[in-house]
């Protein structure tokens, strides 16, 4: 039942893909209308699995095992929920033609390639730190992710400005200085979930080998981006950095952020914690 849930919201975010990628050549009301909507049908679907997939797996809080795959599934469904948050108050259809693809782009390879599970330690099955952690780190990811897409399009519609040569992009996209602030307090919130994650991570790390952060190369790569993202928020509160320099920051801290995520889907013979 799961499994059916997963693919009906599947198809639901690759149709909503479809509509917002449409109106960025044809800029109809309807069209965004009907993307949002499919992505919504999509996630209040998708978390459905999630339940389903819960109720039949588990007694209790307790997990034995965790298929990289589903760590995607679930960054995919926070990162629409997040999107559609974002839209409500900002009203930025142009993400949507981002989300959609990137949600897409996710799912595939989180459910239809194949992936071994990866055991997760008994000291640690029943933990509230691990739960934790992987919740910090699927919201931080998913924020960080929303937050890159907007410094995309701020320095795509910058150039564009630039060069004065204004194209279809750039008509469907809203202010530069929305953009800005926009992108720069999703950066925040994805700080203070991704510092969250490194935390739990640590406290699960030690509950299940005793040692307090085992610094692998992915956990490597969480502690750069956030090493990265505390730089940018001091820039912007002391040195008041706006615009190009913090878009670039978040593009390349996102870009770290990802290196994380290399090799979940891949077989391991124990999840621990994790700096993302």
């Amino acid at each position: 039942m799961a499994t059916i849930l997963v693919h009906i919201a599947l198809v639901a975010y690759t149709a909503g893909a479809a509509a917002f990628l449409t109106w960025l050549v044809r800029p109809a009301p309807g069209l965004a209308r009907a993307g949002r909507l499919l992505l919504l049908v999509g996630v209040v679907v998708h978390f459905a699995a999630f339940g389903v997939s819960l109720g039949v797996a588990g007694a209790g809080l307790g997990v034995k095992a965790w298929k990289g795959g589903e760590l995607f599934s679930l960054l995919a469904a926070v990162t629409v929920t997040g999107y559609l948050l974002l839209d409500f108050r900002y009203e930025l259809p142009v993400a949507g033609a981002f989300v959609g693809p990137f949600t897409v782009a996710v799912m595939v390879p989180a459910h239809l390639v194949h992936s071994n599970a990866r055991a997760i330690a008994p000291e640690v099955s029943h933990s509230i730190a691990l739960f934790v952690h992987v919740g910090a780190s699927a919201i931080g990811t998913a924020v960080l992710a929303l937050s890159f897409g907007l410094s995309v399009l701020y320095l795509a519609s910058e150039r564009q400005m630039k060069e004065k040569r204004p194209g279809r992009l750039f008509a469907r996209l809203p202010s530069l200085d929305l953009l800005d602030q926009a992108g720069y307090r999703l950066a925040v919130w994805g700080f203070v979930f991704l510092s969250l994650a490194i935390a739990t991570g640590s406290l699960v790390s030690r509950e299940a080998t005793g040692s307090t952060f085992p610094l692998a190369p992915k956990q490597g790569f969480a502690i750069l981006a956030w090493a990265l993202f505390a730089s940018l928020i001091q820039a912007r509160l002391v040195a008041g950095w706006r615009g190009r320099r913090v878009a670039m920051l978040v593009v390349a801290g996102f870009v770290l952020l990802v290196g994380t995520y290399v090799g979940l889907l891949s077989a391991a013979p124990a999840l621990q914690g994790t700096g993302a």
